[in-house]
């Protein structure tokens, strides 16, 4: 099996390249997502990456960069060229991409596209059809259910409609997007495999304490119940520091300047994030259950959360399955007074049963939900075709 991998992400190297020292980073979340799951695929088949770098007038001060064809992570990567100028990158991303799936050789081809990447999943859904190529479809948020414009709805729907394969992350996504029942694999995620690497200690362990969140900083995920919660709960020796980009950070900033118990920490490269993850005492997922969206939702957070061996406090999520309930602390008071007695609930027991809370999940998510496990689902509904 031969996969060809077409989507907004680049290698590693190319990320730290491109956005090292540029404070207006992409998010890391796709990024690693995609990086995660291609070298998955690439433990068991060879695999060619179609890379669109994650490029904006915002985080990119050339107008054009040059990348060349590398391999990372047992894949190949044929990148295109990261361009400041919107339109001209639209042009280059969805003729590149076209072309680059179009020509590839291979008898035994898969085509796999994440369908929010609109030109760079139209381009390689065109071509795969050309091809006769089985094509795909990864989905991890519904399009309706997005912010932006109807066309760009309407594109992701086209290319959900013509995939002749799914990855959802929850059942209730196959109910909504797949009426003619095509092959379907359930993927909530993947921990990073390579995890199994580090360490966890209670020596690793900071002080004071410190309870982390690291990622959308937005009210909508419920990060000014998170903040509200904390203050209430007002834990001995222990702090609250928030990374990620959002529409929360300046009152965040704010709140920060008059409580020194809360902290902004910014958008850090994802290594960064993990060493920090390591080193605090529990990270919290405060997403709200009563939205929509959650029905069709699993962050990733949650994975590489379980996989430092810290502790995890997380709401109850509907698409998270049952099975991850006992590895984790429970939020089922999602309000701030809620959030505020589950914190001392949890920041009350010893540091050995913390300890041992977040071994027994990292366990859990390296030996049963990693990466290269999660990718081998994909290959097996490929080869029932």
């Amino acid at each position: 099996m031969r996969i060809l991998y077409a989507v907004t992400t680049c290698s590693n190297a190319v990320y730290e390249r491109l956005f090292a020292g540029v404070p207006n980073k992409p998010a890391f979340q796709s990024q690693k997502y995609h990086r995660l799951l291609i070298e998955g695929l690439a433990a068991h088949a060879r695999v060619d990456v179609v890379a669109n770098p994650p490029v904006n007038r915002s985080c990119l001060d050339k107008g054009f960069v040059p990348l060349p064809r590398e391999q990372e992570g047992g894949a190949v990567y044929h990148n295109i060229p990261a361009i400041r100028n919107p339109f001209i990158k639209a042009a280059a991303v969805g003729l590149g991409t076209f072309f680059q799936v179009l020509t590839r050789r291979g008898r035994d081809c898969a085509v796999v596209v994440d369908v929010l990447n609109r030109t760079t999943a139209l381009a390689a859904l065109l071509a795969a059809r050309l091809r006769g190529r089985p094509c795909v479809g990864i989905v991890t948020d519904v399009p309706d259910l997005l912010s932006g414009s109807k066309t760009a709805k309407g594109i992701s729907n086209f290319v959900i409609r013509h995939c002749t394969h799914y990855v959802f992350l929850t059942d209730a996504m196959n109910d909504l997007l797949n009426p003619k029942g095509k092959p379907w694999v359930l993927l909530e995620g993947h921990a990073d495999i390579t995890m199994a690497k580090e360490i966890p200690s209670k020596e690793r362990k900071t002080s004071p304490r410190v309870c982390m969140y690291a990622g959308g900083v937005y009210r909508q995920y419920g990060l000014h119940n998170l903040v509200e919660g904390f203050r209430l709960a007002d834990p001995a020796d222990a702090q609250l520091v928030i990374y990620g980009p959002g529409d929360y950070v300046e009152e965040l900033k704010a709140v920060a300047e008059q409580d020194e118990r809360i902290h902004y920490g910014g958008m850090l490269l994802n290594r960064e994030i993990v060493e920090r993850e390591m080193e605090a005492t529990l990270l919290i997922n405060p997403r709200p259950t009563d939205e929509e969206y959650v029905r069709y939702s699993f962050p990733s957070k949650t994975m590489e959360y379980m996989s430092t061996g810290t502790p995890v406090l997380t709401t109850v999520l509907p698409g998270m399955p049952r099975e991850y309930h006992p590895y984790v602390y429970l939020l089922e008071d999602e309000t701030a007074q809620g959030i505020a007695e589950t914190l001392g609930s949890v920041l009350s027991q010893t540091e050995d049963t913390l300890f041992e809370k977040g071994q027994a999940a990292r366990h859990f998510i390296l030996n049963e939900k990693n990466n290269v496990i999660q990718a081998q689902k994909i290959l097996d509904m490929l080869e029932t075709r």
